[in-house]
């Protein structure tokens, strides 16, 4: 199963504090909020054997958007990350951020998991 496929598992009906959060690819067509986007940011080359790749690192950007307090879905973003094997890459996250042409508070986590070749 790809990445993007387990991703979009985990993160079915996701809900904080009663309300579903959806988590779109790359963009979001809807009209709601809050709502997460992801997308894979990066890849290392990290495990070797015999001259060969025999395993990398594979790190995705989640960025959350909402109007008010996101305090409590970076939370809960980070336990369902962590509890799927996936490791908080602190610091690649971003600080918190205020998108003044759409009026959304926004912040980016970073997570790394490993795969074999």
């Amino acid at each position: 199963m790809s990445l993007n496929a387990q991703i979009e598992q985990l993160f079915k009906n996701f809900t904080v504090g009663g309300v579903q959060i959806p988590v779109s690819f790359l963009r979001y067509e809807g009209h709601g909020e809050p709502y997460i986007t992801y997308m894979q940011f990066d890849a290392n080359g990290s495990f070797s054997a015999d001259d060969q790749l025999a395993g990398y690192v594979v790190y995705f950007d989640f960025d959350i958007y909402s109007k008010s307090n996101y305090l409590a879905i970076v939370d809960a973003v980070v336990d369902l990350m962590e509890s799927a094997g996936w490791t908080w890459q602190v610091s690649r996250s971003s600080e918190d951020m205020f998108e003044d042409d759409t009026g959304y508070y926004h912040r980016t986590l970073c997570f790394a998991i490993e795969r074999e070749v």
